[in-house]
């Protein structure tokens, strides 16, 4: 926590640029590789560059490097990857040794300049994977379409009783793989994402679509934004490969597009949907800042829904984690709070809680009114 709000302060943007001229060569460092966070590694602190030649119009060619060390793994991660850009084409390739949030369902990464979508901080189970990668990229029609293929040899990261770590002396399972996927990106708000592949030695072939959608809406007086996410994958699929609706209690930050009651892989689904909507005051109530102290006020009053379903197929039973439980009879988040109450320096602070609502004789229902209801800090970077 102390960590991210130390990173907040400071943050400007994603990438600093450290030498060169942008139009024609120019090295910059990725501050989101400084430090990142999740439950099997703790504190992962790295180093990232990229390097941008020829940044025009018809053509460019990007080259990136990054590094990173997890304290409770100690394990060293990183990859090397290209990019060649000629007009509305391009290719591109990496390779490296890296760490994947198992049944993740993120379709991009998340950024401290956007620290609302930083949700990764609750992921548990990961597969590490030494990987090749190829791709390619075209933009037309106001769409971006890209296809690549990945091909890997890994190990999973976890089991029906925990989380396994080589420094620990745990039996580490292989798990390779093949995997091909299809990307469209429509610039209004919505991606699609279609996969197909293979992972042996347990040789479970898949496909599966994820898909969302999200828009905001700027009134004179309120402004709304929406978010939703659904998708399907087939049965006996790879638990990499299903889709964990965990939350990310236990953290008291406020996320958009996760449920903020649920705990980080409590709900897991072979088929989903899940929806956010969140509508706030378009002006703060008041503004006061001081520049001397980098500390100010600009109340935003804001109140919001969350909301999931889920299903598994078959008994819900896994190789890799045992007994799977799914939202089948659905999840309510209803979210009430402030933004702003505090500026500090770039970043807004404040204050929300959110609520779960279950059905009666649902299997997650908690029984515990306490456990029911969790207190957020809401933090905005303004840039």
């Amino acid at each position: 926590m102390l960590a991210l709000t130390l990173m907040c302060g400071a943050a400007q943007g994603q990438w600093l640029r450290l030498t060169g001229d942008p139009a024609r060569r120019a090295l910059y460092f990725d501050l989101d590789r400084v430090w990142t966070y999740n439950l099997y590694e703790h504190s992962r602190w790295g180093a990232g560059l990229r390097l941008v030649c020829g940044a025009t119009e018809t053509g460019r060619r990007q080259y990136d490097l990054w590094v990173g060390y997890g304290t409770r793994a100690r394990m060293l991660t990183g990859s090397v990857a290209a990019e060649w850009q000629r007009g509305p084409r391009a290719a591109y390739a990496s390779a490296g040794r890296t760490l994947t949030a198992a049944a993740g369902r993120a379709a991009e990464a998340g950024s401290i300049s956007d620290l609302a979508s930083l949700s990764a901080l609750m992921t548990m189970r990961m597969n590490e994977r030494i990987h090749v990668l190829g791709g390619y990229r075209r933009k037309m029609a106001g769409m971006t379409l890209s296809g690549e293929a990945m091909v890997y040899a890994g190990r999973r990261l976890y089991n029906a009783y925990g989380l396994l770590y080589a420094t620990d002396g745990d039996a580490l399972p292989r798990e390779d793989g093949l995997e091909l996927r299809l990307r469209a990106v429509d610039g209004r708000g919505a991606t699609v994402q279609l996969q197909m592949g293979d992972v042996w030695p347990a040789r479970k072939a898949f496909a599966r679509l994820l898909a969302q959608w999200e828009r905001t809406w700027r009134g004179n007086v309120l402004t709304t934004k929406l978010y939703a996410q659904g998708g399907a994958v087939t049965a006996g699929a790879p638990y990499a490969y299903r889709f964990d609706l965990g939350g990310t209690w236990g953290l008291p930050l406020w996320f958009s597009r996760s449920l903020l009651t649920a705990r980080p892989t409590e709900l897991t689904a072979d088929a989903f949907v899940l929806a956010t909507a969140r509508v706030e005051t378009a002006r703060p109530l008041f503004t006061v800042y001081n520049k001397l102290t980098a500390l100010g006020s600009r109340p935003v009053p804001f109140v919001g829904v969350n909301a999931a379903w889920g299903t598994l197929w078959g008994d819900g039973m896994s190789e890799e984690c045992g007994q799977l439980t799914a939202p089948d009879r659905g999840i309510v988040e209803p979210v009430a709070g402030v933004d702003g109450i505090v500026r500090w320096g770039v970043v807004d602070w404040g204050l929300a809680v959110a609520w779960r609502l279950v059905p009666a004789g649902a299997a997650y229902r908690l029984p515990k009114a306490n456990d029911n209801w969790t207190l957020l800090f809401t933090a905005t970077l303004q840039l």
